[in-house]
């Protein structure tokens, strides 16, 4: 039977409890609003694209990268990229801004480990750095249609030429 003494020790106890839950929660909350995603922890540069982009970390030497990105714009629309091929350099940084003129669409270049969802009528800003050369596929990640399996585009990475 609870006595009115160990009622209000227990009430006192619950709410040390509960304060201390709350702080935690409060804390955990605040830390983790400040933080990256965990790939964009270890990029070498300091991207703000309000953790809507994806972030690769270079696997060269830090002064082959330049300071700025090219920035290229792409449309995705059933059932094409456009522009269709993109064209960089080995060590070049490069930032993706997708739009989808209709319906939701993927973005997705394997060997650089990009793949963003690009929802309807928004935009996905994706930067990462060119770091192998070859011609690279970029395909819909994300069921569009009949003909999503036809909707593909090329990464093209020219090798640096010797200065």
């Amino acid at each position: 039977m609870l006595t009115p003494d160990r009622v209000l020790v227990s009430l006192a106890i619950l709410k040390h409890t509960i304060a201390a839950a709350g702080t935690a929660l409060l804390l955990g909350a605040a830390a983790m609003s400040s933080q990256q995603d965990p790939v964009a922890a270890f990029a070498p540069f300091n991207a703000s694209a309000n953790g809507n982009g994806v972030r690769i970390r270079a696997q060269g030497d830090a002064s082959d990268v330049q300071d700025e990105p090219r920035e290229v714009r792409i449309v995705a629309k059933r059932f094409a990229f456009e522009p269709a091929r993109i064209e960089v350099t080995v060590g070049e940084r490069v930032r993706l801004v997708v739009s989808s003129a209709d319906g939701v669409h993927g973005i997705e270049i394997k060997k650089f480990k990009v793949n963003k969802k690009v929802p309807r009528g928004g935009e996905v800003v994706i930067e990462f750095i060119a770091t192998t050369a070859g011609e690279f596929p970029i395909l819909c990640s994300e069921y569009c249609g009949d003909d999503h399996d036809n909707m593909k585009g090329m990464l093209a990475v020219a090798a640096k030429s010797a200065r």
